[in-house]
C-alpha cells in the first residue's frame, strides 16, 4: 500500500509542480483519491508523518531568534487574533443554529466555544512548508508568522492539560534548565562533522527533544522545536538544517498524506466543512487587519496573513479529545478534518497566485503613519547598485563592489539582525526584501542600475527577479544558481546574468592557485 501511495503522490506531485503550485497540495489531493478508492492509512505513514512534523519544528527552532517572540507586534497580535477570532466565529455558529441550519441546531454554547476555540489555529505545518517555498523564512514576515504560531503552540499546550485534567509533570521545571545545555551542545555538533554523523545528531536532538517533553505531559512537538531553539543561531546551526532538508521534506509527505487518509465523509459533512471554508477570509482579515494596527505595513501584514489563511492540524486534536470526552459528536471530527483538508488546498494557491499589487489601493490605507522599526520601507539613499541577501556570497558581493564604487553600493536583507551586524561592521546595509513591489513600483526610472541577487533560496531569487523585472524592466538583474535546471528559470524570468554558484566558486579557486605559480617555478 505504501508503494502505491508514493507512486499517486508523486504523479499528483509533479503535476502541481508542472502548474507552479506547491508539490504539497498534490500530496493532500493524493490522500483524498486513495481514499476514495477504499485506501485508508497505515501505521507506517502515521509514524513517518510523525517524524517529518517532529524534524520540521527543529529546523524551524534552528532558525528562530528567541528576541522575536517578545515583540509587542507578535505577542499582541497572536493574543488578539485567538481572542476576535475565538468571538467572531462563535457568533456566526449562534446565528447559525438561530436560523435553523442543519447540524447548527441546538449546538450547546460549550461545542460552539470549543469549536471556535478550535477553528483560531492556523497550522505550523503548512505554514512553515509554504514560507520555505516562497523563501519567506528569514524576513519579518516569515519571523511574525512563526512567533505567532509558536505562541499559538503555547496555548495549545495549557489547553490540552486543563481539557484532559492532565497538568504537567512537576518534573517540567527542570525544563528550564535546558539552555545550560546550548555550550555542550554546540560544541558535540561542532564535532560531528559534516557528513552522516551531523544528520544523526539532528535527529537524535529532535526525537530527544520531543521524548522528554513527552515524558513530563508536554506536547513533544513543542519539545522538537525548543530542542532546535538551543542552537539556533550557532556557528553550525544552518548547516544542521539544510543537511536535514531533504529528510524532512520526504517523511512531510507522509503527513500531507495521512491528512487525506484520515476518513470517508458523507456528502453532508463536505457541506459543513465548506461553509467553515468560507470563513476563511475573516480569519485571513483578522491577521492583516490586526497587525497594520500593531505597526506593520499592509504588505509584510498581507504576507503573514495569506501566510496563516488556513485551518491547524491541532483542531483535529482538539476535536479527538472533544470526542473522548463525549463532548462532540465523532461527526464533528470528520468535518473538521475535511475543513483542515480543504483549507490547505484554498491557501497554497492563495498564497502562490494572490498578488499583492492587485489590491494594494484598498489594503495600504489601514498602514500606519509610522511603521514598525524592522518594517519601513526601503530608501536607497542615492545608491544605484544594490546587493539583495547578505550572507558570506553576498557579503564578498557587496565587499567588492564597495572598494570600485565607493557609496553608490548599498547592501539589503530582510533579517534584521543581520542587517544590524552589517552596520556594526561598517557597511552600508539596511533591511529590505527585494520581493517588495511597493520599493520598485515608486522607483523613478535611472534611481538603480544594477541588482545583483545572492539569496540562499532559489524561490526566492526567482520571486524576486520577477518582481524586479515586471516593475522596473530596463534594471539590469544578476542571480546566482546553483543547478542547471535553475539557472534556465532565472532566465526565463528575465534575469540578464546568471552565473552558477559552483563554476564561479570552481574558476575563483583556479585563480588563487594560479598566484603560486607566478614565481615561474623550473618545473613549469
Amino acid at each position: 500500500m505504501e508503494l502505491i501511495a508514493l507512486i499517486v503522490a508523486f504523479v499528483l506531485g509533479f503535476v502541481m509542480r508542472l502548474l507552479g503550485l506547491p508539490p504539497m497540495l498534490g500530496f493532500l489531493i493524493a490522500g483524498f483519491v486513495l481514499n476514495f478508492f477504499g485506501v485508508s492509512s497505515s501505521e507506517t505513514i502515521d509514524k513517518v508523518g510523525d517524524m517529518g512534523i517532529l524534524l520540521l519544528l527543529f529546523t524551524v527552532g534552528l532558525k528562530l531568534n528567541v528576541k522575536s517572540l517578545i515583540t509587542g507586534h507578535v505577542w499582541k497580535g497572536g493574543l488578539l487574533q485567538m481572542l476576535l477570532n475565538f468571538l467572531i466565529f462563535g457568533l456566526i455558529f449562534m446565528l447559525l443554529g438561530y436560523l435553523g441550519m442543519f447540524f447548527f441546531t441546538g449546538m450547546p454554547l460549550k461545542v460552539i466555544a470549543l469549536i471556535s476555540f478550535a477553528l483560531a489555529f492556523s497550522s505550523t505545518v503548512f505554514a512553515v512548508k509554504v514560507l520555505e517555498d516562497t523563501g519567506e523564512m528569514t524576513g519579518i514576515q516569515g519571523k511574525t508568522a512563526i512567533a505567532i504560531l509558536i505562541i499559538q503552540d503555547v496555548l495549545a499546550v495549557l489547553f490540552l492539560a486543563i481539557s484532559e485534567d492532565k497538568t504537567p509533570s512537576v518534573w517540567a521545571l527542570l525544563l528550564l534548565g535546558l539552555p545550560f545545555l546550548r555550550k555542550p551542545t554546540i560544541w558535540l555538533m561542532k564535532k560531528s562533522g559534516h557528513g552522516e554523523m551531523m544528520i544523526l545528531f539532528g535527529f537524535l536532538l529532535a526525537f530527544w527533544g520531543a521524548e522528554l517533553f513527552s515524558m513530563v505531559g508536554l506536547k513533544p512537538a513543542l519539545g522538537a522545536l525548543v530542542a532546535g531553539m538551543i542552537l539556533a543561531n550557532s556557528p553550525k546551526s544552518n548547516e544542521m538544517a539544510k543537511s536535514l532538508m531533504n529528510f524532512k521534506e520526504f517523511f512531510l509527505i507522509a503527513f500531507f498524506l495521512s491528512i487525506g487518509l484520515s476518513g470517508t465523509p458523507e456528502w453532508w459533512m463536505i457541506g459543513i466543512a465548506f461553509i467553515l471554508i468560507l470563513m476563511l477570509p475573516i480569519k485571513g482579515f483578522l491577521y492583516f487587519r490586526i497587525l497594520t494596527f500593531l505597526g506593520l505595513r499592509a504588505r509584510t501584514s498581507f504576507q503573514v496573513a495569506t501566510g496563516l489563511l488556513n485551518y491547524s492540524e491541532f483542531a483535529l486534536i482538539v476535536a479527538s479529545v472533544a470526542v473522548a470526552q463525549n463532548m462532540l459528536s465523532n461527526d464533528w471530527l470528520i468535518v473538521i478534518s475535511i475543513a483542515v483538508s480543504l483549507s490547505f488546498i484554498v491557501a497554497a494557491p492563495v498564497k502562490t497566485y494572490l498578488d499583492f499589487t492587485v489590491i494594494e489601493k484598498y489594503l495600504t490605507r489601514f498602514e500606519k503613519p509610522k511603521p514598525n522599526e524592522e518594517d519601513k520601507p526601503i530608501n536607497i539613499s542615492g545608491c544605484k547598485i544594490l546587493v539583495f541577501g547578505m550572507g558570506k556570497i553576498g557579503t564578498k558581493i557587496y565587499d567588492e563592489l564597495a572598494a570600485a564604487f565607493d557609496n553608490k553600493v548599498m547592501g539589503l536583507d530582510d533579517n534584521y539582525d543581520t542587517v544590524l551586524n552589517h552596520k556594526k561592521a561598517g557597511r552600508n546595509v539596511i533591511t529590505g526584501d527585494a520581493t517588495d513591489s511597493q520599493f520598485w513600483e515608486t522607483l523613478q526610472p535611472g534611481q538603480v542600475t544594477l541588482v545583483l541577487l545572492t539569496l540562499s533560496n532559489h524561490s526566492a531569487n526567482l520571486f524576486a527577479a520577477t518582481t524586479v523585472k515586471k516593475h522596473q524592466p530596463d534594471i539590469k538583474v544578476a542571480a546566482l544558481a546553483q543547478y542547471d535546471d535553475e539557472m534556465e528559470e532565472l532566465g526565463k524570468a528575465g534575469v540578464d546574468k546568471v552565473v552558477n554558484l559552483y563554476e564561479e566558486a570552481g574558476a575563483g579557486f583556479a585563480g588563487h592557485a594560479l598566484t603560486l605559480l607566478e614565481d615561474k617555478t623550473p618545473e613549469l
